[in-house]
């Protein structure tokens, strides 16, 4: 049972809430995820501020984790370059950068996804969902929403 000041999240809002965080397993084709959740904030932004609020921590984490992918895969790409660069074959450079940029690609997917499913879970619940570090750029209540503290 929930306190006057709570409010009960229908389930329709609830899955709509999942599937945007459940977008980032979308992910794997760059970005695609990251525009689902954009096209889910944007479509609720006014009907269901709940789901929108859900969506756009879904928005914020998975362009972090895309920025955050980019820049290990590069990294790990140069020093791929540097490590193999004895090698003149041009072939050997491309099969370096793929063989040391493809495991943290798919590392930083592996963990954008089971990020995301832990969060999708939560709001299934109900739960007010923020991710570690990200989870106060957006604010937990719209104006005219009762909060914890409020009658």
């Amino acid at each position: 049972m929930t306190s006057g000041s709570e409010r009960t999240i229908p389930e329709p809002e609830r899955r709509q809430a999942a599937r945007a965080h459940l977008s980032a397993w979308l992910g794997l084709l760059p970005l695609f995820g990251l525009f689902t959740a954009f096209g889910i904030y944007s479509r609720t932004q006014r009907s269901a501020p709940w789901v929108a609020r859900q969506a756009l921590l879904s928005v914020i984490f998975q362009t972090l984790m895309f920025n955050a992918s980019v820049l290990l895969t590069g990294i790990t790409v140069a020093i791929g370059f540097a490590v193999w660069n004895s090698s003149q074959d041009g072939d050997d450079l491309v099969i370096a950068a793929i063989l040391t940029g493809l495991p943290f690609y798919l590392a930083t997917y592996l963990v954008q996804g089971v990020l995301a499913s832990g969060a999708a879970r939560a709001v299934l619940r109900g739960e007010e969902f923020r991710y570690p570090l990200i989870g106060r750029l957006v604010g937990s209540a719209q104006p005219g929403e009762a909060t914890e503290g409020e009658s």
